[in-house]
């Protein structure tokens, strides 16, 4: 074929079809610009994508390409739309509705335009008008052809193509012979062909643009008579002819060469009737004598030429002859009996045997499914599991840094904290029931671009594909209180989770060798911190510190450095940032300085007593709110009324168990409720 590219067919029109097409059929997609906008006409199939999307480029840019007309359904003129919007083309689809209820099955994501919704035209901005004509049943009840007011040109979709083994953008001499060969095949009967091609002749039109085949832009009248005037299609009943008076068997033999001329070429025709007894005027293929009895010529002709050139030479020619043989009263070739029927049957033969082996291939694929599906999936809620996690984190996170992606994702990880109770008071099934309401509530609340994963144990893994850690943190808080406040449960439930992203690892370039282990590793470091603090809780930080400045600070007023150690150990191994006075002097000092959430105080202390320290934190607004706790060995009538005088709630008599005194704190500290 011709090695063509872009080729401007009228002003601002292009042909930008693919190189290479093979077959004898190939495609015609067309880009019609028209200053700020662009449409692309029939854009072709997934075979020659690459080389149409380089040729539209090189003409405009993707983004003006606001219309993409589809003829009607067939793959050579709408598989390759979905490559086109995965490129970030954004176009509407101009069709009937009969061919939009095919195309979308291709995956087309784009809006469409439904010429029978607004009044079988389009008008660009620029006031251009694009007339879409109905060809129904030509070959598809949905068919449209476009014509395009300002030019005159017809883009006319399979009508006025042709077979063409040796093509040529602009059609030649030998066109008609090729397009009738065509239009015998696909186009159904004249009575459907007829009223079409008078609509046309009722335009004025400047050239031919058919999806298949060669662009007319000569004589165009005589095609579109000619294709009037076609008898085609299965049940074509043609006007008899008297053989012998119409020039014998000379004469269809005559036109049958001529006929494979125009669709292969003159020198393959000759080669492929070489060595039959007759004879040729080479330039007008028409055959002046021959040395056989009868129709014999009639039978020999097609046996030579199924010989040298194979069955495909007989599928092209076979309405053609098949309307000859009915026009002229001859029977079919005996080769369209034998071998064509032999094909048929094969293939008819190896259609059932695929279809079979589709059947038990498709069964084996669902089995292969199904197993594959219980190696990656928990069985209890339905989501990938562990080893499923491992490699899908592994494979996007080199991906993401491979490629240096800005993309941040986050990545948390849940622990239910009070699995083990529920395992040991209510049994294995209800630990899965909590999992499963687990998996669900966390799925209603997360957003399409966060995956959900069941991990070992009681533990779950969220994996935020872009975000940023103030957001991820703010979606581990929504997940904590909704489970923590849930009556799903059979008794509270609450987890604790552990948040990282990777601007984290980037920020300490902690990601260079095996950033996925990192990521996994310092979510779960920071679940266990979580656990630590008292658990319910969102770690977002491997800092102590962080949390102890967001748990609070505590003052312990004590004298015996006992109690001091063992509290202070205690209290500090949560997370609490703890101050230390030996004295009620020391204490007042350390309050003027430092904010404290929450004093645990001794009574009997040097300079100032516990009770005084309490009244002289109630004179100041800035202290009168901290939360008071006694911790002494005195605990009394007297000294209990005093210290509900004083406002002091809780009164722990020494030795105090540290769990209690935990409880209490949270609660002054945080407001959690137990």
């Amino acid at each position: 074929m011709s090695n063509a590219r872009v080729v401007e067919i009228a002003e601002n029109i292009y042909w930008v079809g693919g190189r290479g097409q093979e077959g004898g059929l190939n495609c015609n997609p067309y880009l019609l610009v028209d200053e700020e906008e662009a449409v692309l006409i029939d854009p072709g199939s997934v075979l020659d994508f690459e080389d149409v999307l380089e040729n539209v480029l090189s003409i405009v840019p993707l983004e003006k390409i606001k219309y993409v007309i589809l003829h009607h359904q067939d793959p050579d003129f709408c598989a390759s739309v979905p490559l086109f919007e995965q490129k970030g083309a954004n176009f509407k689809i101009i069709t009937h509705w009969r061919t939009q209820v095919f195309v979308k099955y291709y995956g087309i994501k784009s809006d469409y335009y439904l010429v029978n919704e607004n009044g079988f035209k389009l008008v660009l901005k620029s006031g251009r008008v694009q007339r879409f004509l109905p060809t129904p049943y030509l070959h598809f009840p949905g068919a449209i052809a476009t014509y395009d007011e300002r030019s005159k040109v017809l883009f006319s979709s399979d009508l006025f193509g042709a077979f063409s083994y040796e093509w040529t953008l602009y059609a030649g001499e030998d066109y008609l012979e090729k397009m009738k060969a065509f239009h015998e095949h696909y186009m159904p009967s004249n009575d459907i062909l007829r009223p079409v091609m008078e609509e046309f002749l009722r335009l004025d039109i400047s050239m031919i643009a058919p999806q298949h085949g060669s662009i007319i832009r000569d004589n165009v009248t005589t095609y579109i008579k000619a294709l009037r005037d076609l008898e085609c299609g299965s049940f074509m009943a043609p006007i008899k002819k008297n053989l012998m008076k119409s020039g014998g068997v000379k004469l269809i033999c005559s036109l049958v060469i001529k006929r494979y001329a125009a669709i292969f070429n003159k020198a393959e025709v000759l080669q492929a009737i070489e060595g039959l007894e007759l004879t040729l005027d080479k330039e007008t293929l028409e055959i002046t004598d021959y040395n056989y009895p009868g129709n014999r010529l009639w039978e020999m002709l097609f046996e030579s030429i199924l010989a040298r050139k194979g069955l495909q030479w007989l599928i092209v020619i076979e309405p053609y002859v098949h309307k000859l043989s009915q026009e002229y009263d001859i029977p079919m070739p005996e080769v369209f009996q034998t071998t064509l029927k032999q094909a048929e049957e094969k293939a008819l033969y190896l259609s059932r045997e695929n279809l079979l082996l589709k059947e038990i291939n498709a069964r084996l694929e669902s089995s292969i499914k199904e197993v594959q599906e219980k190696l990656v999936r928990c069985p209890v809620t339905g989501l990938y599991n562990y080893d499923f996690f491992r490699n899908y984190l592994t494979s996007e996170l080199e991906n993401l840094l491979a490629d240096d992606s800005p993309q941040n994702p986050a990545l948390l990880i849940l622990d239910v904290d009070q699995v083990d109770k529920i395992r040991f008071s209510y049994g294995e099934q209800e630990v899965n029931e909590i999992l499963k309401n687990i998996a669900d509530m966390v799925t209603a609340l997360k957003e399409e671009n966060t995956l959900l994963f069941r991990l070992q144990g009681a533990s779950f893994a969220c994996y935020l594909l872009d975000t940023t850690r103030d957001a991820a943190v703010s979606f581990a808080e929504r997940v904590r209180n909704a489970i923590a406040s849930s009556k799903k449960f059979v008794e509270k439930i609450t987890v604790s989770i552990g948040s990282v992203t990777l601007d984290e690892l980037r920020a300490g370039n902690s990601y260079l060798n095996n950033p996925a282990e990192r990521m996994y590793n310092i979510a779960i470091m920071r679940v266990k911190l979580a656990k630590g603090m008292g658990m319910n809780f969102v770690c977002s930080s491997s800092s102590l510190e962080k949390y102890q400045e967001e748990i609070g600070k505590i003052l312990i007023i004590e004298t015996d450095e006992v109690s001091i150690d063992v509290l202070k150990t205690f209290l500090e191994n949560l997370n609490y940032k703890v101050l230390i006075a030996r004295d009620g002097e020391e204490a007042l000092k350390i309050l003027e300085a430092e904010k404290m959430d929450l004093i645990i105080s001794e009574i009997m202390l040097p300079k100032i007593d516990g009770f005084l320290i309490r009244e002289s934190l109630l004179a100041k607004s800035q202290t009168k709110n901290i939360p008071f706790l006694i911790v002494s060995h005195l605990k009394d009538d007297d000294t209990v009324d005093r210290a509900a005088a004083l406002g002091i709630e809780h009164y722990f008599r020494k030795p105090v168990m540290l769990s209690e005194l935990l409880g209490v704190i949270r609660n002054k500290i945080k407001g959690e409720t137990f």
